[in-house]
C-alpha cells in the first residue's frame, strides 16, 4: 500500500507545479484546487492567466442562511387534477425540511388520498407525517391554520389574497408562500404585494410565473421583479420547476417579505451556461436558487458587458496605437526620402563642380601646349570658354576611367591629342608616297647609251 506521506508529497508536487504556471495564485487545500481548476475543467485560462467571467461571479457555493419554517406546513391549491398526482411538492417538503407534519388541504379528502397514497410515499416516510384537511374552496379557514407554522398557497388570485393574508395573520402563521400563475397586469401584482406587506407579523414570499405546463425541472430559468410580467408573453414554465422554486423559497431567509417573477425563455444560452457553471461547481438546488434570487445572473451579464467593453476598448487602443505608429513610420519614411533626395542633389552638385574643375585643368594644359607650340593665338580664358563643352566630356571620361566605370559611346570619342597625333601620322604617310611625272606617263624609258651592246654605232666597253 502507498503510504499517506507519499500521497501528500505527490499532492504537494502537483500544487507546486500548478503554482509555477500562475505564480500570483496560491492553491491551498481541496477548495483551492476546485476553485483553481474548476470541477468542469474550466476555471483558469493558463494562456491568459486570467479567470473566466463565470469564475469571477461564481467562486464557489456559499452557505445559505436558513429560514425558520417551523414544524408543520400546509399546502393548498393542489390535488384537483386526475391527470397528475401532485405528489412532487410533498416529496420536496419531506426531503428538504424536518417537518413533523405536512398537511394537504383539499376539497375532497378521498380523492386526495388516492393521489398521494403510493408505494414511493410509503417507502420515503411521507405517509408517516402526511395529514389531510378538507374545506370549501381553495382558502383554508383560521381553524385550519391554527397548528400550522408555514403555509404554501398554490395558484392564488388577486381576489383571494386578502382573505388568505387575513386568515394567516389571525392564525399566527410564520411564513406564507404564494404563487400567482399568469397574472393579467403588473398593477394586480403590486396590489397583491401591498396586501401581503400590510399583514403584520407575517413573513411572506410571492412568486409570479407564466402558464404552467407539465414538465420536469432542470431547464434554464430567470428570476426578476414580481411585476415584471411583460416577459411572460406566450411563454410557459415546467410544473416541477415551479414546485421546486416554491418549496425552496420556504427555506431561504433571503426571500422573506419579497416577490419574484420566474420565466423559462427558450434558447437562453446565457442562463443555461450560468446554471451549468453553478451546478458544475457543486451548488445544491437551494444554493443555486439562492444565487439566482440574489441577482447572480444579472451580475454575470454585467460582467460580460464590462468584459466586452474592456476588450473593445483594448482593441480600439491597439488600433489607435497602430495608426499612430503607422503615421510616425510614414513621417520617418518621408524624412528619409527627403534626406536621400537632398544627398542626391548635393552629390550631383559636387560632381558637376568636380567635372568643371577637371575640364578647366585639362583645357589649361591644352592651351599651354598649343600656346608654346604656336598653334593658337587665343588667350587662355577665351580658349577655355570656347572648348569647355569638349573639356567637360574629357573630364567625365577621365573620372569614369579612374573609378573603373564602363564607358559609353559618347565617352569613347577621340581625344584632341589623339586626333592631332592621328592626323599628323596620316599626313606623314601621305608625304612619304612617290610622286608621278605627268610627261612620262604612258611612254617607255630607253636604257642609257653606255649599256647598249647591240644594234648601235658606239663602241663596246
Amino acid at each position: 500500500m502507498i503510504k499517506t506521506s507519499t500521497l501528500l508529497l505527490v499532492l504537494a508536487a502537483c500544487i507546486s507545479f500548478a503554482n509555477s504556471f500562475v505564480p500570483h495564485l496560491k492553491v491551498r487545500g481541496r477548495a483551492g484546487l476546485v476553485n483553481y481548476f474548476g470541477i468542469d475543467g474550466g476555471g483558469m485560462d493558463l494562456a491568459d492567466k486570467d479567470p473566466s467571467t463565470l469564475d469571477q461571479v461564481n467562486v464557489g457555493p456559499d452557505p445559505v442562511e436558513q429560514r425558520d419554517a417551523g414544524q408543520s406546513v400546509l399546502v393548498s391549491g393542489l390535488l384537483k387534477s386526475k391527470e397528475r398526482t401532485d405528489q412532487t411538492t410533498f416529496d420536496y417538503l419531506k426531503e428538504n425540511f424536518a417537518f413533523t407534519k405536512i398537511i394537504a388541504f383539499c376539497s375532497d379528502t378521498v380523492f386526495a388520498k388516492k393521489r398521494l397514497t403510493s408505494r414511493s410515499s410509503r417507502y420515503s416516510g411521507l405517509l408517516d407525517i402526511l395529514e389531510f384537511r378538507q374545506g370549501d374552496g381553495n382558502i383554508p379557514k383560521v381553524a385550519d391554520l391554527k397548528d400550522v407554522d408555514s403555509y404554501i398557497a398554490y395558484g392564488i388570485t388577486e381576489t383571494d389574497v386578502e382573505e388568505i393574508a387575513k386568515n394567516s395573520m389571525e392564525a399566527g402563521i410564520k411564513n406564507l408562500i404564494c404563487l400567482m400563475e399568469s397574472p393579467k397586469t403588473a398593477k394586480s401584482v403590486k396590489s397583491v404585494m401591498s396586501t401581503l406587506s400590510s399583514a403584520s407579523g407575517l413573513s411572506y414570499t410571492l412568486l409570479t410565473v407564466p402558464q404552467i405546463v407539465d414538465g420536469s425541472e432542470g431547464k434554464p430559468y430567470r428570476i426578476s421583479k414580481p411585476e415584471d410580467i411583460n416577459s411572460f408573453g406566450g411563454s410557459t414554465i415546467a410544473r416541477d420547476e415551479v414546485l421546486r422554486l416554491l418549496t425552496e423559497t420556504l427555506g431561504i431567509k433571503n426571500t422573506e417579505n419579497k416577490g419574484y417573477s420566474v420565466t423559462a425563455p427558450e434558447n437562453d444560452e446565457v442562463a443555461e451556461n450560468y446554471l451549468k457553471d453553478l451546478r458544475s461547481k457543486g451548488y445544491s438546488r437551494t444554493q443555486e436558487i439562492d444565487k439566482m434570487l440574489s441577482g447572480g445572473i444579472s451580475e454575470f451579464e454585467s460582467k460580460v458587458v464590462e468584459k466586452k467593453e474592456a476588450e473593445s476598448a483594448k482593441i480600439a487602443a491597439e488600433e489607435k496605437k497602430k495608426k499612430e505608429k503607422g503615421s510616425m513610420s510614414k513621417s520617418r519614411e518621408e524624412e528619409i526620402k527627403e534626406l536621400i533626395e537632398k544627398g542626391k542633389r548635393e552629390y550631383k552638385e559636387m560632381m558637376e563642380e568636380k567635372v568643371k574643375t577637371e575640364a578647366t585643368d585639362i583645357l589649361k594644359r591644352e592651351w599651354r601646349e598649343k600656346y608654346f607650340a604656336r598653334n593658337t593665338s587665343l588667350p587662355e580664358d577665351e580658349y577655355i570658354a570656347a572648348n569647355m563643352e569638349r573639356g567637360v566630356k574629357d573630364a567625365i571620361r577621365m573620372i569614369k576611367m579612374l573609378k573603373g566605370e564602363k564607358l559609353n559611346e559618347d565617352d569613347l570619342e577621340e581625344h584632341w591629342m589623339d586626333r592631332e597625333e592621328r592626323e599628323a601620322r596620316e599626313q606623314e604617310e601621305k608625304n612619304l608616297e612617290p610622286t608621278e611625272d605627268p610627261e612620262s606617263k604612258g611612254e617607255e624609258v630607253e636604257p642609257p647609251a653606255a649599256q647598249k651592246t647591240e644594234g648601235g654605232d658606239g663602241e663596246g666597253v
